[in-house]
């Protein structure tokens, strides 16, 4: 038995965590989560000491065995592994080439081959000593279950679908530590992302020197158009499946994550309390994902469904918004991101697996069968099927337009009637390429948003670990490269838009946090209307409030924000240029909490102003009528959102 994991982030967080700790970390370790005295990552260490304390003592098994391995990169085959119980970085190509195997993929979509660790596909079955070494495995998926950020949900499906590529595969015909990877970038030493595969059906030609997009003789993005994330999710499932590699997956439901699939403070735990297993990895996500997008009782919804046509009667309860008097208001309404996803079809049709499925389990906590009617999950109680809901609105911000479609649209569409904007026309004409009316999970723009997209976050990240104060130019970096220059043609030199569609939802998003505010107040942009508490704002005020966010942090000067474009600016400039008078310490990880306020108030008093200026369009160089010391209002685009230091000696 053997651990594999071959996720995105591994290289990333072991070469964080060997800077921070200043020591020798494998990215096995990174995985065992504890190298010496050394405490970090996933955490199998810990179930290697349960598994020694709890398993029958007739065993003579050590689960022990292999952890010292672990943590000194020393590398075994199965077949060479003997009584060890190993832990494999899937990824991990570049070391030994001949760790992976390039296997055809049946009826490729977005590949006709790939490029897989032989720890999970086998040895050829021509190399009969290879076999020996690689005799192949009995693969147990164990997913997460959360709601994405590119995606409907990430479970068996997409941990198998993105999770099984490896990030370190060289390119063929590549020299060994020249960086250019088959399916991660950036193409340098450490790739952070498996943002070269197929995210979104449109891709766009890269300059790997400038990380944007290339452009034709005519100005127009060149793109590609390929299956999008079925394809690169159904062809690897595929070509493991073809090397007649057994599946099991198992679903861990206990605390489901919802608005964020990443681990950045945002994420919210669901205590569902569901485990769920099964050969087919298809039907396992279809009901994972109608469990997750229903709120409506059976009976209910089935007329629901035959009255409005709908194509599924899993439907959840969410927020609509409407008209009243002058402002836009809140009501209930019903929606289903299922409406609109096409993965589980798709993946059917590739023979990945199946849709029907029936429940079979346990219910712990009332004792009694767990089954389903239809599709639908429940439990027999006193003889009767009961139906099990869960209670939660689930739904990702960054995904939002098309998980919360029937919320973001009405918005657009009650907006417009009572301002006279074209904001439903905006969204449709960036992102209906089918013109029905329907924006689906394959529809979400032609302009290769996600390629240039990875390539800069990749690009940040390399910043952060790779430069003295890394971790400030990074969060600059990702906040004014990635999130805002390219959103409009005159806020960036090259005239790049490819944010500008996906902009649209950034802002409609803000809009609707602001309409769930228990607070709120007065809309400036529009007389008579008001926000918070149900009340949505104008556009122009959450464009407003999403743009000020990304530069302060904060829509007071008392509050502005490290992580922002002016915090981050502030801490570098008083870091190398004031000796860290203001924040307290020239260390990047160290600033005092009220630095900000306390240099505001100092040049408000009379104190030189540090020496760096910080460019914003127009508008936005006073918060709550306070001028901003360094920042600088321009319509110049080669300077908005740009930080200068030492009067221009230094440029961020």
């Amino acid at each position: 038995m053997s651990l594999g994991e071959a996720s995105t982030s591994a290289l990333l967080m072991t070469v964080a965590f060997r800077l921070t700790s200043g020591k020798e970390i494998t990215t096995e370790a990174l995985f065992e989560g504890r190298s010496g005295d050394f405490y970090g990552g996933w955490g199998f260490f810990f179930v290697r000491k349960y598994l020694s304390e709890c398993h029958p003592a007739s065993h003579q098994d050590d689960p022990m065995k292999g952890y010292e391995d672990s943590v000194a990169g020393r590398y075994f085959p199965p077949g060479k592994a003997g009584d060890r119980l190993m832990v494999y970085d899937l990824n991990k190509l570049d070391e030994d080439v001949s760790r992976g195997r390039t296997v055809e993929v049946p009826d490729g979509a977005n590949y006709k081959e790939i490029t897989l660790h032989k720890v999970v596909v086998g040895g050829d079955q021509n190399d009969s000593e290879g076999l020996k070494n690689y005799p192949g495995c009995v693969l147990i998926n164990v997913p997460k279950l959360k709601i994405h950020a590119q995606d409907l949900i990430t479970n068996a499906v997409k941990n198998l679908g993105i999770g099984l590529y490896p990030t370190q595969a060289p390119c063929e015909g590549k020299d060994k530590g020249d960086g250019k990877w088959k399916y991660a970038c950036p193409t340098r030493l450490v790739p952070f992302y498996k943002g070269e595969l197929p995210h979104m059906p449109w891709i766009v030609k890269m300059d790997d020197d400038t990380n944007l997009p290339v452009k034709d003789e005519k100005g127009e993005y060149i793109t590609t158009k390929t299956a999008g994330m079925p394809g690169t999710q159904a062809d690897v499932i595929r070509a493991v499946q073809n090397q007649n590699v057994f599946m099991v997956h198992v679903s861990d439901g206990i605390d489901m994550i919802n608005i964020c699939h990443n681990p950045d403070g945002r994420a919210v735990r669901i205590p569902e309390g569901y485990v769920w297993s099964s050969l087919d990895c298809v039907a396992l996500d279809l009901l994972c994902a109608r469990y997750c997008f229903k709120t409506v009782p059976m009976h209910e919804a089935l007329k629901l469904k035959e009255e409005n046509g709908w194509p599924t009667e899993f439907v959840h309860h969410v927020p609509v918004a409407k008209i009243n008097g002058t402002n836009i208001t809140t009501e209930e309404g019903l929606d289903s991101p299922l409406f609109r996803y096409n993965l589980y079809s798709y993946a059917e049709a590739r023979g990945v697996g199946q849709q029907k499925y029936y429940v079979v389990g346990w219910d712990a906590l009332t004792e009694t069968p767990l089954v389903s009617l239809e599709g639908h999950l429940g439990r027999i109680e006193d003889g009767k099927f009961q139906e099990l809901m869960t209670k939660t609105m689930y739904y990702n911000p960054s995904c939002m337009l098309w998980d919360m479609q029937k919320t973001l649209l009405s918005y657009a569409d009650a907006h417009d009637k009572l301002t006279g904007s074209s904001l439903l026309k905006e969204f449709m004409d960036g992102f209906d390429e089918s013109n029905d009316g329907i924006i689906d999970y394959d529809e979400n723009g032609r302009k290769g948003l996600w390629t240039a997209g990875f390539r800069l976050l990749n690009r940040s990240g390399e910043i952060t670990l790779t430069e003295e104060y890394g971790q400030l130019r990074g969060t600059f970096y990702s906040i004014a490269d990635f999130g805002l220059k390219p959103s409009r043609k005159d806020w960036n030199p090259q005239g790049h838009d490819f944010m500008q569609e996906y902009s649209l939802v950034m802002i409609a998003t803000q809009a609707f946090d602001m309409s769930r505010s228990g607070e709120g107040g007065e809309d400036p942009f529009n007389p008579g209307m008001n926000w918070g508490k149900g009340m949505w704002p104008s556009w122009q005020l959450a464009t407003y409030i999403q743009l000020t966010n990304s530069i302060y942090g904060s829509q007071s000067p008392e509050a502005i924000n490290f992580q922002s474009l002016y915090g981050t600016a502030f801490q570098y400039a008083d870091k190398t240029r004031n000796g860290g008078a203001y924040t307290g310490s020239v260390d990047q990880m160290v600033s005092h909490p009220d630095s900000i306020k306390k240099y505001l108030q100092a040049v408000s008093d009379g104190a030189d102003p540090l020496n760096f200026t910080l460019y914003v369009p127009a508008g936005y160089g006073n918060l709550k009528a306070y001028r901003i010391p360094n920042v600088e209002e321009t319509a110049d685009p080669g300077k908005i959102f740009t930080a200068h230091f030492g009067g221009g000696a230094e440029v961020w």
